[in-house]
């Protein structure tokens, strides 16, 4: 019986991963061969990221889809020698003897977590491998490890448990942690509780949210505990409001989240054109030279999260520096009927509601407008967030200068209330 021979690519680095998101398609019925080998001999670099997800999948082939598997590694290689020292060959019971010794550097092997007592010690396993020496950047991990593993092991339903890994870069004072799961992903666990979920980028946009949770549906959303639906969220603004990244990937929607040198958030949408991950993967980067008061950081992060509570339009409009590079996105350029509030009116009854009660995403392109007045912002949308409310989860601001961002905010404000503009 011959295998079914997969090559991996020969650069994962992490700039590789939105790419790789979108054109990489992941076998999920392995029956037919029974046999898979997995070809790392070409490759010349390979991220955590990357050794994480195919190592889950791997995991999962040989546990419920039954078949043999094999990791074909070039131990000479700086490359393969990073693969065994991070455990790969263990993760599916290859006692290969290969000579190699545990690396030096600061990197944790591959770690399955299945249930919310091994997170705990394992998190402290982690801060002690790494080495990290900073107290800010290592609360900051530790608290992001936590709430994505309690994901895992609380919402995922993943039969294999979670996988992570993190590595630690001294000299530029990068850390990078993974942690992935093959489960329900994140548009099945959200949508018992929250109906109008339509499609994974959509879930995605929603689970990032405050107050989102898979347990705690929206009629508890005012009387749910402080931390509940919290977890993600608080990932996102320690990841943005600190300089680094947060990747968020389930089924065929990723969303690439940064913090700029200005200190404000930068995001971008990427979708899948071939199947999706199967599962829910986030990928964390964090810097030493940024992170500032984790304390205060957390303390930043409570206060948006009591404000969303009280008033959540500004928290759940969703700006976007780009268009998303997403095949079918309903994009309406704005600047071709500027302060026409009665071209504004029809577009929005006629394209946009119906876009939006058909649960399509849409994105209203600001861009090449100076500033957008308040009335025109009114015409625009005001409707829309007053008589649709899944619509901030639908409904996309792209290239917004900070005085349209404004008078959005405004309007919206407004909106929630039901004050007449």
């Amino acid at each position: 019986m011959r295998p079914y021979i997969i090559h991996i690519p020969r650069n994962l680095g992490d700039k590789n991963l939105r790419y790789f998101f979108r054109k990489w398609t992941w076998l999920d019925n392995p029956n037919p061969w029974g046999w898979v080998e997995l070809e790392f001999d070409r490759s010349e670099f390979i991220s955590p990221w990357a050794l994480t997800l195919f190592s889950i999948w791997a995991l999962a082939l040989n546990e419920i889809g039954r078949a043999s598997v094999k990791f074909n590694i070039d131990t000479n290689t700086r490359p393969g020698k990073f693969l065994v020292q991070a455990g790969l060959l263990e993760l599916i019971g290859d006692k290969t003897e290969t000579g190699i010794v545990a690396s030096d550097e600061r990197t944790t092997r591959l770690t399955r977590i299945r249930n919310s007592q091994e997170i705990s010690p394992f998190s402290k396993q982690v801060m002690q491998l790494l080495k990290i020496e900073d107290e800010e950047l290592e609360g900051a991990l530790e608290y992001a490890l936590i709430e994505l593993l309690r994901n895992v092991v609380q919402h995922s339903l993943s039969k294999v448990g979670g996988l992570c890994m993190a590595q630690y870069y001294p000299n530029t004072g990068l850390v990078e942690l993974v942690v992935a799961d093959i489960g329900i992903g994140v548009n099945a666990a959200l949508r018992p509780r929250y109906r109008e979920i339509a499609g994974d980028l959509h879930a995605l946009k929603f689970s990032l949210l405050p107050h989102v949770s898979g347990t705690f549906g929206q009629s508890a959303y005012g009387a749910m505990k402080d931390n509940a639906g919290l977890g993600l969220f608080f990932v996102k603004e320690i990841a943005t409001r600190s300089g680094g990244g947060f990747f968020l990937g389930s089924g065929k929607g990723l969303i690439d989240l940064w913090g700029n040198l200005d200190g404000t958030p930068g995001k971008d949408y990427i979708s899948a054109e071939a199947g999706g991950w199967p599962g829910t993967f986030a990928v964390l980067q964090l810097r030493r030279d940024r992170i500032g008061d984790f304390a205060s950081l957390l303390g930043r992060c409570r206060e948006l999260a009591a404000l969303a509570r009280k008033d959540p339009s500004d928290l759940s409009l969703d700006f976007l520096d780009t268009i998303p590079a997403i095949n079918g996105l309903e994009v309406i350029q704005v600047a071709k009927y500027q302060e026409n509030v009665e071209e504004a009116a029809r577009i929005r009854e006629s394209i946009i509601i119906p876009l939006i009660t058909a649960g399509q995403l849409v994105v209203m392109d600001f861009g090449g407008i100076r500033f957008a007045t308040q009335s025109f912002v009114h015409a625009c949308m005001y409707r829309v967030l007053k008589d649709f409310p899944t619509a901030c989860h639908l409904l996309s601001l792209a290239r917004c200068s900070e005085p349209t961002r404004q008078a959005i905010r405004v309007v919206a404000a407004y909106a929630v209330t039901n004050v007449p503009t």
